[in-house]
């Protein structure tokens, strides 16, 4: 599970829990003098595809977080200065506390209303191509190889294109109309094929439906090859559009919650997992819920949310969440009695999200702090 605390201008430091403040502030008393002259935003510099941010407050709390590659990395504590250095100690969360817990129950949101929408349209797509498989998965169009400059026209239908080595690359018109009729023709046989296969008001044998599949990776791959011929070739993009298919090939309309009036929203039972201290919603929560009639159900949250169930029934009693990146951790929340709405959860995602280092120390370079654990690169207000 990945938690970003940053904000603003693409990263922004958030205020952590006054109680876990209080508790670094305690610990950096201990630990040594803090030094106001230092307090401040830092940001990282000099390191290549890394950035990276560190907030010293004049309490003697910090806040730091740092972003390489597809990794995340958030930690938190007490700092002090130390002579010539300046040094972070991470805070180390105590795991007396439950992990989960219940926070309220909210009405019915747009949110949730747009999630048993999407849940109800995944189906009717799914259901769609299962009956039409020329919708395939969707075009794909190829980048250029070639950045597109100005083109030079020579005469005889030719343009030049001048690339990066100082090349001159030829790239006839011809071939790139070759391309662009042979993707007009693949269209034409699946539009062909789908009207004819699809008339029949049966279900398409193997080799029908065998017969669907080519004809479609046929056309996405000519239309691909065509828009990448026109691109070298410098000319304008050609007019390719979608094919033409018989109405039991239509996907459906997709439905935005918000622009319905909320009388129409169908209502239901959702569960919210959410991390108060960052203000982020938890993926991958799993939540058992045990109603006043004995019934069960199971859901896992995806982007925080989850749909339960439409409409009234029982009543919510209970509920048991965990986590996978929690192993061990599980554990069963009451809840007050409730039929409809969204039942929220709060997740101490400080518990699971281990610091990356328990001590960082940081030479003081003028009004720069340069990190010795990572070589090279600056901080600097």
């Amino acid at each position: 599970m990945r938690i970003k605390l940053f904000i603003a201008a693409g990263l922004a430091l958030q205020m952590s829990l006054t109680a876990a403040r209080a508790q670094d502030a305690a610990e950096t008393s201990a630990a040594g003098p803090v030094d106001p002259a230092f307090a401040g935003h830092y940001y990282l510099s000099g390191v290549m595809e890394t950035g990276s941010e560190l907030l010293l407050r004049p309490d003697g709390t910090f806040e730091w977080y740092i972003s390489y590659g597809a990794l995340d990395q958030f930690s938190r504590g007490a700092w002090h200065r130390q002579g010539g250095e300046i040094v972070l100690v991470a805070s180390r969360p105590g795991k007396d506390r439950p992990l989960f817990a219940y926070l309220d129950r909210q009405p019915w949101s747009a949110d949730a209303e747009q999630e048993r929408l999407d849940l109800e349209q995944a189906a009717l797509e799914e259901s769609v191509r299962r009956r039409c498989p020329f919708l395939g998965g969707g075009i794909v169009t190829a980048e250029p190889v070639v950045e597109p400059v100005p083109m030079l026209d020579i005469g005889a239908g030719v343009n030049v294109a001048t690339q990066e080595d100082g090349e001159r690359q030829v790239k006839p018109r011809a071939e790139a109309d070759a391309a662009i009729a042979a993707a007009r023709t693949a269209r034409e046989r699946l539009e062909s094929t789908a009207r004819r296969v699809m008339a029949k008001g049966a279900a398409m044998n193997d080799e029908e439906e065998a017969e669907a599949r080519r004809l479609t990776q046929a056309w996405e791959e000519a239309r691909g090859a065509a828009l990448q011929a026109a691109r070298e070739a410098g000319m304008a993009e050609p007019d390719l559009s979608e094919p033409e298919l018989p109405e039991a090939c239509r996907l459906p309309d997709s439905v935005a919650a918000e622009a319905q009036p909320s009388e129409r929203w169908r209502g239901g039972l959702a569960v919210l997992v959410v991390d108060p201290q960052a203000g982020e919603e938890a993926r991958g929560v799993h939540v058992e819920l045990r109603f006043a009639d004995g019934q069960e159900s199971e859901v896992t949250t995806s982007g925080g949310l989850a749909l339960v169930r439409d409409g009234d029934g029982a009543p919510l009693v209970a509920a048991v969440l965990s986590a996978p990146y929690a192993p061990g951790r599980s554990i069963e929340v009451a809840v007050p009695e409730v039929r409809s709405g969204v039942v929220r959860f709060s997740i101490d995602a400080e518990q699971v999200t281990a610091s990356p280092f328990e001590r960082m120390t940081l030479r003081i370079d003028g009004t720069s702090l340069l990190p010795s654990e990572l070589g090279r690169g600056r901080y600097s207000r």
